[in-house]
């Protein structure tokens, strides 16, 4: 929720802490129901949350539950620990990044894809528009915090080549040593396989952040564990 706050800062598009907080109490709900998942064959352990609850209901009957809740209340006790626990994380992520933040707009890998692109003389519009959808895919992961933006950039181009059937230089070198120089080989491996794990339905890393919770790594610090004050509380 920190990092959508600033987000929105930051890119000139604001949205108020009471949106965020309900759009992600929503969120949270249909992930409690597994809604979208099934039930029966895929199991996350602690992370299943109320699944034995609801395993008896169909999606759309889960749909119906979500629909039926009532706004969480901005004068209640979970909307004041929510908003709370926002404002402390958006401090500490602007402290970790030194108060500095002018270089983020800066440093989309999809600033770099036409660019490179154009230098690459690759005149299918079809391959820009699939790296830039790799590109998207991208964001869903932590790969911009892993990963220079130009890294990412490579990565996406090479797929969408590579599904384009378009073949680019490989001697004397590499095409992608121009951009971001030797010795990258792993970092891009690394990156396009973890842009293609993220369509992988049967990963289970993957699978789990998308319908049920990732599990905090530290004790009693997060609202994405089952275990937190939402769940405990009447929401």
């Amino acid at each position: 929720m920190g990092c959508i706050l600033l987000a929105s800062k930051v890119e000139e598009e604001p949205r108020s802490i009471h949106s965020i907080i309900l759009t992600f109490a929503h969120i949270y709900r249909r992930r409690r129901l597994r809604v979208g998942d099934d039930i029966s064959k895929y199991h996350y352990g602690a992370a299943d949350a109320e699944a034995d609850n609801c395993a008896v209901l169909n999606d759309q009957e889960k749909e119906n539950v979500v629909r039926s809740v009532k706004p969480m209340s901005m004068l209640g006790p979970v909307y004041a620990e929510w908003k709370e626990a926002l404002f402390n994380i958006e401090n500490v992520i602007l402290q970790t990044l030194g108060f500095t933040l002018y270089w983020i707009p800066d440093s989309h890998p999809h600033k770099f894809i036409l660019y490179f692109v154009r230098v690459l003389e690759i005149d299918d519009n079809e391959v820009a528009q699939k790296a830039w959808d790799y590109c998207n895919d991208s964001c869903r992961i932590d790969l911009c915090v892993r990963y220079e933006p130009e890294i990412m950039a490579c990565a996406a181009i090479l797929m969408a080549c590579s599904s384009n059937d378009i073949e680019l230089p490989l001697v004397p070198r590499p095409w992608w040593e121009v951009f971001i120089g030797g010795n990258r080989d792993g970092d891009l491996s690394a990156v396009c396989n973890a842009i293609l794990s993220v369509g992988d339905e049967e990963n289970m890393e993957i699978r789990r952040a998308k319908y049920a919770f990732v599990p905090s790594l530290l004790d009693k610090t997060s609202f994405n564990d089952p275990e937190s004050y939402l769940w405990s509380k009447s929401d």
